[in-house]
């Protein structure tokens, strides 16, 4: 038996349920919007990052693939933004106090 005459899991298309691909979406914009109106970063630490990004993910399967897409071009240039801020700010020196 070869890969080709077994169906993957992964070739076939998702089945998109209306309910959950309104709540995502719901979600997904939600979370753009949060993004977008930050001035700075709001991350604690890396981890915190990486949950923002897999939850998005996540949400997209659940989307036409379409739509995951320019959500995700959305997302991702928000996210690249305040990751921008927040590693710049990191690798900043701290200023000295001045002198009392």
């Amino acid at each position: 038996m070869n890969a080709a005459s077994q169906p993957s899991l992964f070739d076939v298309d998702p089945v998109v349920d209306d309910r959950q691909a309104v709540a995502a979406r719901l979600r997904m914009v939600g979370m753009i919007q949060r993004l977008k109106a930050a001035s700075e970063p709001f991350w604690r630490d890396e981890a915190a990052v990486i949950l923002d990004d897999g939850a998005f993910q996540r949400a997209m399967r659940l989307v036409p693939p379409d739509e995951a897409k320019a959500l995700w071009t959305d997302f991702d240039m928000q996210m690249e933004r305040l990751y921008a801020l927040w590693a710049a700010a990191r690798e900043s020196p701290a200023e000295p106090n001045p002198p009392s």
